[in-house]
């Protein structure tokens, strides 16, 4: 059949079957409305580089004559499409390279992708599609880049495209011709470099004292706190290094030694042209650090999510192209393009802020081990407290651990008090409340000398109630959530479906009466203004507003939940952690890990105990993470919670995925995954809650030493129930925070 035949014989059988007369359908017939040459010889419906070179495509464009076939990475497809598509380069595509934007049609839309390389010739005999449209000439993802991505994919059993859609943040015209503009400015060779302070001005401005001006020549240098710790020296001087081992280190830092203070002193050592990226868990910390490195002149850019579309991709390509060569971040700028990159911080990587909630759900230090193992960029993690995963990486040899030189007890922490037995047989019946008068002297006396800071497990008046007589929680009738009071009014409330409960009866016992079971911020404060009625008092986190460190005053009580604490100035004079059993108590695998990490996050910003900071715990002290808490660097506790989760088979010494999803999808997903041979399967079992109806969760565990193997079959079997168009939805998620 001639081109074009099938077409007309659609419109023939369309016009027949409205009725027309048959004389009009034999003219169709008889002409037809564009005569189409029969295909000769010196005309084959190609263009002639595509027929130079034996190409195969689609009718109605031109190709270009070199390297006329681009590889394709698409973005946002099924997993069963993840994998790279070949295409034609025409001639207003020319300019594709590797790592650049593009808009192709795939399955009849329009589709963005990532140049992977142009070639000579197709692995395919299809014929092949045109580039539809160059999105622009920038490279955002370089070869090095894509590797980490594909990287990160295969270690969490995703696609490619889901982590590319985590690594780029969306195009934004304006943003992108406003900072191409700026850049041709820049390098324009008749534009003057920006103004420095000559000598003549500082010798306009007012003179201090020769001897304040004086330093001698063989004075010894301002002694800083990353200097007690010997192995950040030699770290920092092999960063970037191109040949040799890549450095990788883990800190524990001491109470009197600031993180920002730190990175900003290593940010200090790089060379100019060596670049670094530093990510901490929330943006109030990027900003405490931007804060330090403006002060002391260090250029640098700050890349988060909470910045608005157009100001994020302007930073993006700025970084992009070289304009500055330190990153602060959070989460989303993990995949910063930073050019020369030397040097990889991450303070805090116990944050469970830095879990990514988007698929396939990769943590940041994933991602940073990656990119140092691709990009040769010495890795350095920072933290308060100690963390399982550093631990078992650090037992590895894949991390050092940088001790510090050894100092008086005094000189790098606060007094550190449990509220042991002695301390609540000495007060009496006060002492076993959970405001004793050992707490209320720590507050009198810090408030004598500064802030003094009041940590709570949980936000609100009063989150979670029980019965009097037999313990059980106070849930909703109607949904199952958890009862809470609010107010002083005194009525329990539902904070799901908002419904009041004035008639509650324990479903168990049948009595009316209830006790707090946790007390929130809120009422907290009351308790404390009351008996503090002349001190300022703060809140912050929940439903408050956070507050800012200069918002802080000298004489405040700042009570605050864990991670939203403030940092004054000059540090708090003394801080209480009230209610440590109830933060024990979380219903949690690793709620003592978490704890500790949250308390020594909050003993850091106390002052030290030669300044006369103080910090107090009221808890059971017997219990072996507040022992932790009040010993000095012992490694005591994270040993026996590391030869405890090995003889259990739990995380780092297991690798666990969580699959969730409706009933039958789940069941369907483990019958037809060919899991490796040894993986334990736990499940599935129906989940439980009000939005949980008809859904179910299994947890597949297996050696560490072949996790890679479970994340391909994971990886496969995800693939595989996409090409089927399974029924149901279904998540599939490896190393998930809270699996047990």
């Amino acid at each position: 059949m001639r081109p074009g035949g099938g077409a007309q014989a659609l419109i023939t059988s369309r016009t027949a079957a409205a009725g027309e007369p048959e004389e009009e359908q034999a003219s169709l017939f008889a002409a037809p409305a564009v005569p189409v040459p029969e295909p000769a010889p010196s005309d084959p419906g190609r263009d002639t580089a595509a027929r130079a070179s034996g190409l195969r495509t689609t009718a109605g464009f031109a190709v270009v004559d070199e390297l006329p076939v681009a590889s394709v990475r698409l973005v946002g497809v099924l997993p069963h499409l993840d994998r790279p598509f070949e295409y034609a380069v025409t001639p207003d595509t020319a300019a594709a390279a590797a790592g650049m934007r593009v808009r192709v049609r795939f399955s009849g839309r329009d589709t963005e992708g990532i140049v992977l390389g142009r070639h000579e010739r197709a692995s395919t005999d299809r014929a092949l599609a045109p580039l539809h449209r160059l999105v622009s000439e920038d490279v955002v993802v370089p070869p090095p880049m894509m590797r980490v991505v594909e990287e990160v994919a295969a270690r969490c059993a995703g696609t490619v495209g889901d982590v590319l859609r985590l690594a780029l943040p969306p195009r934004h015209a304006r943003a992108e011709k406003s900072d191409r503009a700026a850049a041709e400015t820049d390098a324009a060779p008749g534009v003057d470099p920006p103004e420095t302070e000559s000598p003549d001005s500082a010798a306009d401005e007012p003179s201090v004292d020769a001897e304040d001006a004086t330093v001698p020549a063989d004075a010894p240098p301002e002694p800083r706190p990353g200097d007690r710790y010997p192995g950040l020296g030699a770290l920092l001087s092999r960063a970037g290094s191109p040949t040799g081992p890549v450095p990788r280190a883990t800190i524990t830092l001491d109470s009197a030694d600031p993180w920002t203070t730190v990175t900003a002193d290593a940010l200090a050592d790089l060379d100019p042209e060596q670049g670094a990226l530093v990510i901490a868990p929330d943006r109030r910390d990027v900003d405490r650090l931007s804060r330090i490195l403006t002060d002391r002149g260090i250029g640098h850019e700050i890349l988060a999510g909470t910045e608005g579309p157009e100001k994020r991709y302007r930073t993006f390509r700025r970084i992009l192209r070289g304009a500055t060569r330190i990153v602060l971040g959070n989460r989303s700028a993990a995949f910063a393009p930073v050019q020369g990159l030397a040097l990889v911080i991450c303070w805090d990587e116990g944050d469970d802020l830095l879990e990514e909630p988007r698929a396939p759900y990769p943590h940041v230090r994933t991602v940073l081990q990656c990119r140092s193992h691709e990009e040769r960029c010495a890795l350095l993690f920072l933290s308060a407290s100690d963390s399982v995963p550093l631990r078992a990486l650090t037992d590895a040899g894949y991390l050092a651990r940088l001790d510090p030189i050894p100092a008086p007890v005094r000189t790098v922490r606060p007094h550190i008090v449990a509220m042991d037995q002695y301390l609540r047989d000495r007060e009496g019946a006060s002492g076993r409340s959970r405001l004793p008068q050992e707490a209320m002297r720590v507050i009198r006396r810090g408030l004598e000398r500064g802030p003094v800071l009041v940590q709570v497990p949980r936000s609100g008046y009063v989150p979670a109630i029980a019965c009097t007589f037999c313990g059980t929680r106070a849930q909703c009738p109607h949904c199952s959530a958890q009862l809470s009071i609010a107010g002083r009014s005194g009525h329990l409330h539902c904070r799901v479906c908002g419904r009041r409960e004035d008639g509650y009866r324990c479903p168990e016992c049948d009595r009316t009466q209830v006790r707090a079971m946790v007390i929130g911020s809120t009422r907290t404060a009351e308790e404390l203004h009351r008996a503090f009625p002349d001190s300022p008092l703060r809140v912050a986190g929940g439903a408050h507003d956070t507050l800012a460190d200069t918002e802080v005053p000298s004489d405040a009580i700042v009570v605050a939940t864990p991670g939203a604490e403030p940092v004054p100035p000059e540090r708090f004079a003394a801080a209480l952690l009230l209610d440590a059993d109830a933060m024990l108590g979380r219903a949690a695998f690793d709620a003592d890990v978490e704890a500790i990490r949250r308390w020594r996050n909050a003993i850091a910003l106390v002052r030290t105990a030669e300044d006369g900071g103080e910090v107090l715990i009221v808890g059971t002290a017997t219990l072996p993470a507040i022992r932790d808490l009040v010993a000095h660097r012992s490694g005591a506790f994270f040993n026996r919670v590391l030869a405890d989760r090995q003889d259990l088979d739990l995380p780092p010494f297991s690798r666990v995925a969580e699959i969730v999803g409706d009933k039958d999808a789940c069941r369907l997903f483990l019958e037809s995954t060919e899991l490796p041979d040894g993986t334990d399967v736990f499940g599935p079992v129906d989940l439980e809650g009000p939005d949980a109806a008809g859904r179910a969760r299994a947890v597949v565990r297996l050696d560490p030493r072949r996790s890679r193997e479970l994340a391909d079959a994971l990886r496969a079997g995800v693939s595989a129930r996409s090409a089927r168009k399974a029924r149901g939805s279904l998540r599939v998620r490896l190393d998930p925070p809270d699996v047990f």
